[in-house]
């Protein structure tokens, strides 16, 4: 069996895949050129991306908190925020998520500025409370789920 599902197509080419991890791995990074963050106000999510930070080996270079949006603050002059935040598919429709999306468009606005954000959601009058213009929109799939990646330029 497989490790990956892919590997099964007729038109599978193990030698690509052979070249493409080789180039991958040689150009892995000893050391970041910036740190990564992560927080969330649940306990069971922070853990959970701890875990699967060690089961990929980088729980070196990744830290994460526990926090509520209120409390982000950047850690930095400018860097890349993404965001993943509630859309009422997973958890249910929350009528206090309209409230939640206008304070993360408060929070990029007040104290991100010289940073690139990118918001993932799959509910467009969610995106709109955000409050801010995005530069560019692109359409993904969270799992099965259609979602935009709204890129915002924060200055």
């Amino acid at each position: 069996m497989n490790p990956f599902g892919f590997e099964n197509w007729l038109d599978f080419d193990l030698s690509l895949l052979e070249k493409l991890l080789q180039e991958a791995k040689d150009s892995q990074l000893d050391t970041l050129p910036a740190p990564i963050w992560g927080s969330d106000r649940d306990e069971n999510i922070i853990e959970q991306a701890i875990n699967n930070a060690q089961n990929c080996g980088v729980d070196n270079h990744v830290w994460f908190s526990q926090m509520e949006l209120a409390d982000v603050v950047a850690p930095a002059d400018s860097g890349i925020l993404f965001c993943n935040p509630p859309y009422g598919e997973r958890l249910g429709r929350d009528s206090d998520l309209g409230a939640f999306y206008k304070l993360l468009g408060d929070v990029l606005k007040q104290r991100f500025k010289g940073w690139t954000a990118f918001v993932l959601s799959g509910n467009k009058e969610l995106s709109q409370s955000i409050g801010l213009k995005s530069s560019q929109r692109i359409a993904v799939y969270n799992g099965t789920l259609p979602c935009q990646l709204m890129k915002y330029e924060l200055y």
